[in-house]
Protein backbone atom coordinates (compact mmCIF):
# COMPACT_ATOMS: atom_id res chain seq x y z
CA UNK A 1 0.00 0.00 0.00
CA UNK A 2 1.10 3.48 -0.58
CA UNK A 3 1.63 6.43 1.47
CA UNK A 4 -0.82 8.25 -0.50
CA UNK A 5 -4.18 8.63 0.95
CA UNK A 6 -6.13 8.50 -2.00
CA UNK A 7 -4.24 5.17 -3.23
CA UNK A 8 -6.17 2.01 -2.05
CA UNK A 9 -3.87 -0.25 -3.97
CA UNK A 10 -2.35 -0.35 -7.43
CA UNK A 11 -5.55 -0.95 -9.20
CA UNK A 12 -8.13 1.27 -7.72
CA UNK A 13 -6.80 4.71 -6.52
CA UNK A 14 -9.50 7.09 -5.50
CA UNK A 15 -9.79 9.05 -8.54
CA UNK A 16 -10.79 5.92 -10.26
CA UNK A 17 -12.82 4.57 -8.08
CA UNK A 18 -15.40 8.16 -7.80
CA UNK A 19 -15.15 7.95 -11.82
CA UNK A 20 -16.34 4.52 -11.62
CA UNK A 21 -19.06 5.32 -8.88
CA UNK A 22 -20.35 7.95 -11.43
CA UNK A 23 -20.52 5.36 -14.28
CA UNK A 24 -22.61 3.04 -12.42
CA UNK A 25 -24.91 6.07 -11.18
CA UNK A 26 -25.51 6.98 -14.78
CA UNK A 27 -26.25 3.51 -16.00
CA UNK A 28 -28.24 3.12 -12.99
CA UNK A 29 -30.55 6.35 -14.55
CA UNK A 30 -30.35 5.24 -18.25
CA UNK A 31 -31.76 1.79 -16.94
CA UNK A 32 -34.23 3.68 -14.55
CA UNK A 33 -35.74 5.99 -17.69
CA UNK A 34 -34.79 3.74 -20.48
CA UNK A 35 -38.49 3.02 -20.59
CA UNK A 36 -39.03 7.12 -21.67
CA UNK A 37 -36.33 6.99 -23.98
CA UNK A 38 -34.48 9.50 -21.60
CA UNK A 39 -30.49 8.93 -21.01
CA UNK A 40 -28.60 9.96 -18.07
CA UNK A 41 -27.49 13.10 -20.13
CA UNK A 42 -30.79 13.85 -20.93
CA UNK A 43 -32.09 13.83 -17.40
CA UNK A 44 -28.99 15.80 -15.97
CA UNK A 45 -30.21 18.70 -17.85
CA UNK A 46 -33.60 18.07 -16.87
CA UNK A 47 -32.86 18.20 -13.19
CA UNK A 48 -30.71 21.00 -13.74
CA UNK A 49 -33.48 22.76 -15.34
CA UNK A 50 -36.13 21.54 -12.92
CA UNK A 51 -33.68 23.24 -10.38
CA UNK A 52 -33.65 26.74 -11.75
CA UNK A 53 -30.69 27.15 -14.19
CA UNK A 54 -31.99 27.92 -17.35
CA UNK A 55 -28.83 28.92 -19.16
CA UNK A 56 -27.60 26.45 -21.87
CA UNK A 57 -24.18 27.88 -20.87
CA UNK A 58 -24.80 27.48 -17.13
CA UNK A 59 -26.02 23.74 -17.90
CA UNK A 60 -23.24 22.88 -20.19
CA UNK A 61 -20.76 23.65 -17.42
CA UNK A 62 -22.08 22.14 -14.88
CA UNK A 63 -22.18 18.60 -16.86
CA UNK A 64 -18.99 19.12 -18.43
CA UNK A 65 -20.33 19.28 -21.70
CA UNK A 66 -19.22 21.25 -24.78
CA UNK A 67 -21.18 24.25 -26.33
CA UNK A 68 -21.58 21.97 -29.53
CA UNK A 69 -23.10 18.79 -27.83
CA UNK A 70 -25.38 20.61 -25.41
CA UNK A 71 -26.90 22.30 -28.94
CA UNK A 72 -27.22 19.30 -30.04
CA UNK A 73 -28.70 18.08 -27.05
CA UNK A 74 -30.82 20.90 -26.23
CA UNK A 75 -32.54 20.56 -30.02
CA UNK A 76 -33.43 16.62 -29.64
CA UNK A 77 -34.81 17.16 -26.10
CA UNK A 78 -37.03 20.54 -27.60
CA UNK A 79 -38.28 18.04 -30.46
CA UNK A 80 -39.23 15.45 -28.06
CA UNK A 81 -41.27 18.00 -26.13
CA UNK A 82 -38.95 17.97 -23.19
CA UNK A 83 -37.95 21.25 -22.88
CA UNK A 84 -38.95 24.79 -24.61
CA UNK A 85 -36.38 27.45 -25.57
CA UNK A 86 -37.11 30.82 -25.37
CA UNK A 87 -35.43 34.26 -26.02
CA UNK A 88 -34.16 35.69 -22.97
CA UNK A 89 -35.61 38.69 -22.05
CA UNK A 90 -32.67 40.87 -20.99
CA UNK A 91 -30.54 39.75 -24.15
CA UNK A 92 -32.33 38.41 -27.23
CA UNK A 93 -28.80 36.70 -28.08
CA UNK A 94 -29.42 34.28 -25.48
CA UNK A 95 -31.66 31.60 -24.69
CA UNK A 96 -33.10 30.38 -21.33
CA UNK A 97 -34.71 27.02 -20.95
CA UNK A 98 -37.69 25.55 -19.45
CA UNK A 99 -39.33 22.36 -19.00
CA UNK A 100 -42.60 21.49 -20.59
CA UNK A 101 -45.38 19.64 -19.24
CA UNK A 102 -43.88 16.26 -19.97
CA UNK A 103 -40.16 17.53 -18.76
CA UNK A 104 -41.78 18.28 -15.55
CA UNK A 105 -43.87 15.27 -14.99
CA UNK A 106 -40.39 13.07 -15.24
CA UNK A 107 -38.44 15.43 -13.06
CA UNK A 108 -40.95 14.91 -10.54
CA UNK A 109 -41.30 11.39 -10.69
CA UNK A 110 -38.01 11.61 -10.18
CA UNK A 111 -37.82 13.42 -6.84
CA UNK A 112 -40.79 11.52 -5.72
CA UNK A 113 -39.55 7.67 -7.03
CA UNK A 114 -36.97 7.35 -9.22
CA UNK A 115 -34.32 9.25 -6.83
CA UNK A 116 -34.82 6.30 -4.06
CA UNK A 117 -34.64 3.80 -6.59
CA UNK A 118 -31.71 4.48 -7.70
CA UNK A 119 -30.07 5.90 -4.99
CA UNK A 120 -31.09 2.18 -3.37
CA UNK A 121 -29.55 0.29 -6.57
CA UNK A 122 -26.07 2.21 -5.85
CA UNK A 123 -26.05 1.19 -2.31
CA UNK A 124 -27.39 -2.26 -2.29
CA UNK A 125 -24.17 -3.29 -0.74
CA UNK A 126 -23.54 -1.17 2.03
CA UNK A 127 -25.31 -0.79 5.49
CA UNK A 128 -27.57 1.82 6.82
CA UNK A 129 -24.18 3.06 8.83
CA UNK A 130 -21.74 2.74 5.97
CA UNK A 131 -23.91 5.07 3.60
CA UNK A 132 -24.25 7.80 6.16
CA UNK A 133 -20.88 7.61 6.58
CA UNK A 134 -20.01 7.70 2.61
CA UNK A 135 -22.18 11.37 2.55
CA UNK A 136 -20.48 12.45 5.34
CA UNK A 137 -16.93 11.91 3.80
CA UNK A 138 -17.49 12.88 -0.06
CA UNK A 139 -19.52 15.87 1.61
CA UNK A 140 -16.11 16.87 3.55
CA UNK A 141 -14.09 15.91 0.74
CA UNK A 142 -16.06 18.45 -1.36
CA UNK A 143 -15.10 22.07 -1.35
CA UNK A 144 -17.98 23.99 0.43
CA UNK A 145 -19.14 25.91 -2.65
CA UNK A 146 -19.94 23.09 -4.41
CA UNK A 147 -22.31 21.39 -1.45
CA UNK A 148 -23.84 24.58 -0.46
CA UNK A 149 -26.07 24.92 -3.26
CA UNK A 150 -27.70 21.74 -2.22
CA UNK A 151 -28.00 21.63 0.92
Amino acid sequence: MSNNPGNIDNKFHLGLLIHLANQFKDQLISHYFSGMDITAAQFKVLINIYKGTTSPVVISKNLAMDAGAMSRMVDRMVKRELILRKPNPQDKRQVILALTEKGQVICDHFQNEALASIISSLTERLTQEESQQLVALITKMLPDELTAPHK
